[in-house]
C-alpha cells in the first residue's frame, strides 16, 4: 500500500487525438510499477473511435461520457469519477494530474480536484507555446481571462516536456514551480530493420496547420525538381483534424506534386512499425512542439529524422542522428536532399545511432520514477528535485 495516489485526467484516450493519449497511458502504466498509486480518468465522446488502453491493461480506466448541452461539450460526470478514484485509496494522500488546456474536460478536471479538495499540477502539452498561443487568438485570450489563467495558476506546480516548454510557460508564471519530464517512448532491444531499397520520405502526425504541411509540400516541390530526387516520394500519414487534410491534398495539386505525394490516412497503432519500416527517413516540420513523441518513435524505429527548431531535438545533431533546422521550405529541403543523398547504409548507421538515444534516455521506468518523485515532492514538500525549476 502507498501513501501517494495521482489521479491522471485527460480529455479522451481516442487514438485520432495523437500524442498525449500514448503518452498518458503509457506513463500510467509504467507509474503502476512505482512506489505511487495511480488512477486513469477519461473523457469519451462516441467519436472518439479507437481508444488506447494502458499497456498490459494496468490501470484501469474510469470514463466519463461527454453531454452536449446547446453548442458547449460539458462532462458531468468528472466530479464523481475522481472522487471515486481518491476514495479508492483512502489512506494515500492525492493529487490530481491534468492532461492539456483550453478544453471542456480540463475545466471538469480542475473543477472535480477543488470538489475532492486535493491540489493539482497540469502538463500543458505544448499549447503555452507562442505559435499554439496565436492559433485562434481571440478564442484563447477569453478562455485565458475566464477560467484558463485562474486554474494554472492555482496549480501546484506546472509539468514540461523540455526545456523550451518550460522557457515558454515561466514567461506566463515567473515564481511557478515547473518539472522538465520528458515523455517517454517504447523501444526494442535491437534496431527494427528498415527497408535500404526505400525511396519514402515518411511525415506522420495529425494533419494539423501548427505541424506546417504547407511548408513541407513547398519543401518537396524544391526536391522533386531535382533530377536525382526523381524516384523519391513523400508519404503523409495521419488523422485530420478541422478539415486541413482538404486543404494540404489541394495545395499539393495546384503546385503540381500529385504523382509523388501519398496520402495514407490515419495509421492504427498496430500499423505503425510497418510504416516506419518501409520508409527512408522522417520529417517533422512542426512549427512547434512541446516535445514531438512522434520523432522518438521514428528514431526507435530506427530512422533518421528531420525535425525543426520548432522541436525540443536539438539532440539530434549531437547525437548524429539527423537534422534540426528552421521550419523553412529551403532550410527542410536542404536537410531532406543532404539525407537522400546519403548512401543507404549511412541512413541506417543514423537510425541506428538514434535509437540508441532513445533507448537510453526515452526509457519509460525512469521517467516513470521521476514523475513519481515529483508527485511526492508536491504532496509531502521538502528540497525540490534537481528537475524542478522553482
Amino acid at each position: 500500500m502507498t501513501d501517494v495516489l495521482a489521479v491522471q485526467t485527460v480529455g479522451s484516450l481516442g487514438e485520432r487525438t495523437g500524442g498525449p493519449a500514448r503518452t498518458v497511458t503509457s506513463l500510467c502504466a509504467a507509474l503502476a510499477h512505482t512506489d505511487v498509486a495511480i488512477e486513469l480518468v477519461s473523457g469519451c465522446a462516441p467519436d472518439d473511435g479507437s481508444r488506447i488502453a494502458p499497456p498490459g491493461g494496468a490501470p484501469q480506466v474510469r470514463f466519463v461520457p461527454a453531454v452536449r448541452r446547446l453548442f458547449v461539450q460539458t462532462y458531468p460526470g468528472m466530479t464523481a469519477a475522481v472522487a471515486n478514484a481518491v476514495a479508492a485509496h483512502p489512506n494515500a494522500r492525492a493529487l490530481l494530474h491534468d492532461n492539456g488546456i483550453w478544453a471542456p474536460a480540463n475545466i471538469a478536471a480542475i473543477a472535480a480536484a477543488r470538489a475532492a479538495g486535493v491540489p493539482h499540477v497540469i502538463s500543458p502539452h505544448g499549447m503555452l507555446e507562442p505559435w499554439a498561443l496565436a492559433f485562434h487568438p481571440v478564442r484563447k485570450k477569453l478562455a485565458w481571462l475566464a477560467y484558463q489563467h485562474r486554474a494554472l495558476a492555482l496549480s501546484a506546480a506546472l509539468l514540461a516536456t523540455a526545456e523550451q516548454e518550460r522557457a515558454a510557460i515561466r514567461t506566463k508564471f515567473p515564481r511557478m514551480p515547473i518539472a522538465v519530464i520528458p515523455n517517454g517512448v517504447d523501444c526494442v532491444a535491437v534496431p527494427p530493420a528498415t527497408d535500404p531499397e526505400s525511396r519514402t520520405v515518411l511525415f506522420m502526425s495529425r494533419i494539423h496547420p501548427k505541424k506546417n504541411l504547407i511548408g513541407l509540400l513547398d519543401a518537396w516541390a524544391i526536391i522533386s525538381a531535382q533530377p536525382a530526387f526523381a524516384t523519391w516520394r513523400l508519404a503523409i500519414a495521419g488523422p485530420d483534424e478541422g478539415g486541413h487534410l482538404e486543404q494540404v491534398r489541394s495545395y499539393a495539386k495546384r503546385i503540381g506534386l500529385a504523382h509523388c505525394v501519398d496520402f495514407l490516412g490515419s495509421i492504427a497503432d498496430s500499423d505503425k512499425a510497418a510504416v516506419f519500416a518501409r520508409a527512408a527517413l522522417f520529417v517533422l516540420p512542426s512549427h512547434s512542439e512541446n516535445f514531438g513523441i512522434v520523432v522518438a518513435e521514428a528514431l526507435a524505429a530506427g530512422l533518421p529524422v528531420v525535425a525543426t527548431r520548432a522541436t525540443p531535438w536539438e539532440g539530434l545533431v549531437g547525437h548524429r542522428a539527423g537534422w534540426w533546422v528552421d521550419a523553412t521550405p529551403v532550410a527542410l529541403a536542404g536537410a531532406i536532399g543532404s539525407a537522400l543523398a546519403m548512401p543507404a547504409g549511412e541512413r541506417r548507421a543514423m537510425g541506428e545511432r538514434g535509437h540508441a538515444w532513445v533507448a537510453a534516455a526515452f526509457a519509460w521506468d525512469g521517467i516513470a520514477a521521476a514523475t513519481a518523485q515529483f508527485y511526492r515532492w508536491v504532496i509531502t514538500g521538502g528540497r525540490a528535485p534537481d528537475f524542478v525549476d522553482v
